[in-house]
């Protein structure tokens, strides 16, 4: 909205809060109509609240109830459905676990529209130009010129060449060829687990059933899986569900070994009984971490787990959690991309898995940043 449109329609919004004014009578006040006052508070996430009758009649506005993570997942997996497979809303709520009542509601927040084609009266999202540039960009960044990208969301090059992100367009002509200006952002919720070693370099647990498949079908009451893990809830990349693991798993295993298996720590009583095993002993010696158990340097890791000579195993997996949105979030500058980074947060632990029985170390997860740079990203690209 215009700048003049917008003050118009504050004032209305101040006269019905501050004056218990009708939504009519406030907009006509202010210069307005009732149509722009509701369009402006769908827009921020506000709604109009009556309340009581006659003298007790109430007028407010409130913020919208906010969707819960987990429901807004299943209602932007029931869209993607049915933009790109063009399955029905009654359809693609039921297969992802939600009803039309709830993606209607999240359409309608969003102010994306929708209409009936067909002789079956079919619902289809019509989405503006705006409105489908992340969606463009994204499919350019995955090797798409322009002209298949505008085919395939239905729109035309000429469109999304009038559509801007902060102030500048999104695609650029560059000779004969239209040029994506911006990058996805996605957010994922990526896992890197692996095995540990002991002093006899010997690999700790069965081994057999990953801490991400373990369910109390396949683990065993008697021998333990044991796996070291790395959550990151919230791990906001340039790379997708595909990529982002291949080029961040081998970083992340290195900040662990070199934050977590390096001597640094002094725990007099977990040295003492390390020491009660005398080829133990002998090997703090060897190794000059000290010769008696005050000043004894030990690891994180064996700090934590309480074992003598702890290793990450070379080996480590990742994944990604297909319960979170694929879509990406936002969008990035190429411009601003080589001096960008996140910053994920990740949760650490050691489990100890049985059948009916399961322990963390620490109890409370180890908070472990990591820094996640555009610049390495786009490397990592060229050889993916």
């Amino acid at each position: 909205m215009k700048a003049n449109i917008v003050k118009r329609v504050l004032q209305a919004i101040s006269f019905i809060e501050n004056q218990n004014m009708g939504v009519d009578s406030a907009a006509r006040k202010a210069g307005t109509d009732r149509r722009t006052v509701y369009k402006y508070l769908q827009q921020v996430g506000k709604e109009i609240i009556r309340s009581g009758k006659g003298k007790n009649f109430k007028i407010s506005i409130r913020d919208l109830p906010q969707q819960k993570t987990a429901v807004l997942e299943r209602v932007k997996k029931a869209i993607a459905l049915m933009e790109r497979r063009g399955m029905g809303i009654d359809s693609a709520s039921k297969l992802v676990g939600t009803d039309r009542r709830t993606v209607y509601r999240y359409l309608s927040r969003q102010g994306i529209k929708t209409v009936r084609e067909g002789k079956s009266r079919k619902v289809i999202i019509q989405r503006s130009p705006n409105q489908k540039k992340v969606d463009f960009i994204w499919a350019m960044s995955k090797g798409q010129t322009a002209t298949e990208a505008a085919k395939e969301l239905k729109t035309t090059v000429k469109s999304m060449a009038k559509v801007k992100e902060k102030g500048k367009p999104i695609i650029k002509k560059s000779g004969r060829i239209w040029v994506a200006q911006f990058l996805p952002v996605f957010n994922h919720k990526l896992v890197v687990y692996g095995t540990l070693s002991g002093f006899n370099g010997k690999t700790l647990g069965r081994k057999k059933v990953a801490p991400t498949k373990a369910n109390q079908k396949n683990l065993d009451k008697d021998y333990a899986e044991i796996w070291w893990q790395i959550d990151f809830n919230n791990f906001k990349s340039t790379l997708d569900a595909l990529d982002v693991g291949e080029c961040h798993a081998p970083q992340i295993y290195l900040m662990l070994k070199s934050r977590l298996e390096i001597p640094s720590l002094f725990n007099p009583q977990l040295v003492t009984s390390f020491n009660t095993d005398p080829r133990i002993q002998q090997h703090i010696v060897n190794e000059g971490r000290g010769t008696n158990a005050s000043d004894t340097l030990i690891s994180p890791l064996e700090n934590m787990f309480e074992k003598y000579e702890l290793h990450f195993d070379d080996e480590f997996k990742w994944g990604v959690d297909d319960n979170m949105n694929a879509r990406p979030i936002e969008l990035l500058s190429i411009k601003d991309a080589p001096k960008k980074y996140f910053q994920p947060v990740g949760m650490f632990q050691v489990l100890v898995l049985r059948k009916g029985y399961a322990e963390y170390y620490p109890e409370t997860p180890i908070r472990m940043h990591y820094r996640v740079n555009v610049k390495q990203e786009e490397e990592c690209r060229k050889t993916l």
